[in-house]
């Protein structure tokens, strides 16, 4: 193929609809499109936070590879290529590109030719440069000011070093006061922090529109974690760059700690009245709504972590993410260090690594007016054997059935009873609600436990006490499992045991008159019971179900449950059963 041919449309990067995208992806797809869909939620979390891969994925539009027509024919190969997919290319992405090549001239004159109907640009490039140099400066100028993007909502600039990853939301300010006193706040920003006009400029265009920030702290050497502590000293401690998200990658103790040394002490020197800088205050980030830290360590031997709502008296939504040493062990009580220190008054979202009975109540004491609770461990520690707390079936309906503002709870954690699994938690939920909840129940949406083990008739006892739950995550016994006190009968599906009949009576007596508004189930493991006349009966109980879905099977089982479907979709045609 010559430079001047084009090849053909299938093998251009990230041309992709929903229906061909792989498992794993319709998984995350599913659960991102489940927590959006709620528009009862005070707390939404931004489209344009997510990493840079996922916005492909969720958006499911065409993308123009600008890198990849670059390589391929240089600029007149764009130029060609924009002629003929300009009117329906929606994401532009310009990757992995030098940054002081000729490519630099190049993409500005790319991005002049004017995209009529993209939403998003992601760049890519490599630089040793701390700061955008003359052409990157010049790509902020032509996507914010010129009218070749008249859609763009935002653009994302990955710079690789010192691996910082920026979002620019084209209409963070609407008025004309806000842009100068925009101005007036970089006027103010003190020669060490801005040794050249052009760099200088740069930080008036990120006061305008910086959104969310990603910084990776991963250091090469001491000149790279000092610009990273004073970038980050400027988001947090003053109105300079004042992000609405920030995420922190590959974050330790000693970086939480430096940082926040760093702007108690002044470290930098920055002027104090001008910049409304306090230092000493406790009090940071007025601006900021969205905090997620993914960490190596939650302790050392100096402190746990060091974040609390003192610091942070705004956050809607904080994320901690944890990926445990395998020798790690983490002292009782000093998990979370200042976490459950004082009450935090705008918190709606929160997502933990783990949690446990003791975390149960100092939750609910500081974090009453949560609407969305996660508890996602790193992939591989599912069962949390790195975490000695227990967290039993008990706490798990506490907080299901007495968080009233709660809408979204998942538990992707095994349930655990001192460091152990129980043979059958199936049994320790269905005896966990022997006592009604209170009266006063919760409008939960979104209930995902794919890891506990719940049988079918604990699942109807559960969702009698959360008569709002309309997506539903569980895991189904082992079908091997013997039953307590009873060596000749397995678990299975437990709809023809002595259980099933009173829980039907009850479930029919609670929602009599309104049906359950149940939408889609999505179930963890397959066993032969499935087949049987009674799960047709559980299913008939929710007449509002539109999907059931199957997840973690082996290849054996695909065969069973594609008869399963079929039998299920021929009872009743509106429901899409499928494997995930």
């Amino acid at each position: 193929m010559s430079q001047t041919e084009t090849p053909p449309l299938a093998s251009m990067p990230h041309i992709s609809d929903a229906e061909n995208l792989p498992a794993t992806t319709n998984r995350q797809l599913l659960r991102h499109t489940s927590l959006m869909r709620d528009k009862s939620l005070s707390f939404h979390p931004p489209p344009t936070a997510v990493p840079t891969s996922d916005l492909f994925v969720e958006n499911c539009v065409p993308v123009f590879e600008v890198g990849y027509w670059m390589n391929y024919g240089n600029f007149s190969s764009i130029r060609q290529q924009h002629d003929q997919y300009k009117d329906h290319v929606q994401t532009l992405s310009i990757w992995n590109l030098p940054v002081e090549s000729a490519y630099g001239a190049d993409i500005a004159a790319c991005l002049s030719l004017g995209w009529p109907q993209v939403t998003h640009v992601s760049l890519e490039y490599s630089t040793w440069e701390p700061e955008p140099n003359r052409y990157s400066i010049a790509w902020h100028k032509i996507l914010c000011e010129s009218p070749a993007f008249p859609l763009l909502k935002d653009y994302r600039v990955w710079q690789m070093l010192p691996a910082r990853l920026e979002v620019f939301s084209i209409h963070k300010l609407h008025t004309e006061r806000d842009r100068n006193q925009a101005t007036d706040i970089i006027a103010q920003v003190p020669e060490l922090l801005a040794p050249t006009p052009a760099v200088q400029q740069f930080y008036e265009h990120r006061c305008r529109y910086l959104e969310h920030v990603v910084m990776s702290m991963d250091s090469v050497n001491r000149a790279e974690t000092f610009t990273k502590y004073k970038y980050l000293t400027l988001a947090l401690a003053t109105p300079v760059l004042a992000p609405r998200t920030l995420t922190i990658v590959n974050c330790r103790l000693k970086h939480i700690r430096a940082i926040l040394n760093c702007i108690d002490r002044n470290a930098l020197g920055l002027p104090t009245a001008p910049l409304h800088y306090q230092p000493g205050v406790l009090e940071l980030g007025r601006s900021l709504q969205h905090l997620h830290l993914k960490m190596a360590s939650l302790y050392d031997e100096l402190t746990g972590l060091p974040i609390s709502a003192a610091r942070f008296p705004h956050l809607a939504s904080l994320i901690i993410e944890h990926s445990p040493a395998l020798d790690n062990s983490l002292p009782d009580g000093e998990k979370f260090g200042q976490l459950w220190e004082t009450r935090w008054p705008a918190l709606k979202r929160l997502q933990l690594p783990f949690f446990s009975d003791l975390h149960a109540a100092l939750l609910v004491k500081f974090m009453p007016d949560l609407e969305i609770l996660s508890v996602v461990p790193a992939p591989g520690f599912e069962a949390g054997d790195e975490y000695p707390d227990s967290l039993t079936a008990a706490t798990l309906v506490k907080l299901a059935t007495q968080l009233h503002t709660l809408r979204h709870f998942e538990v992707r954690s095994m349930l655990r009873i001192k460091g152990k699994k129980p043979l059958n938690m199936a049994q320790q939920v269905y005896a966990a609600l022997k006592k009604p909840p209170v009266a006063a129940r919760p409008e939960l949406k979104l209930f995902a436990v794919p890891v506990v083990h719940m049988d079918f008739c604990s699942v109807v006892r559960m969702l009698t006490f959360l008569p709002s739950v309309e997506q539903l995550e569980f895991q189904l016994p082992d079908q091997f499992a013997p039953l307590p006190g009873d060596a000749g009968r397995s678990v299975a599906h437990n709809l023809e045991g002595p259980e099933w009949p009173e829980e039907k009576r009850r479930f029919a007596e609670a929602f009599a008159g309104k049906p359950h508004p149940l939408q889609s189930i999505i179930v963890t493991g397959y066993h032969a019971d499935l087949h049987s006349a009674a799960v047709t009966e559980f299913l008939g109980l929710f007449p509002d179900l539109e999907s059931l879905a199957f997840t973690a099977v082996s290849r054996e089982d695909q065969d069973n449950i594609d008869q399963l479907a079929g039998v299920l979709t021929a009872l009743n045609p509106d429901l899409s059963v499928s494997i995930v």
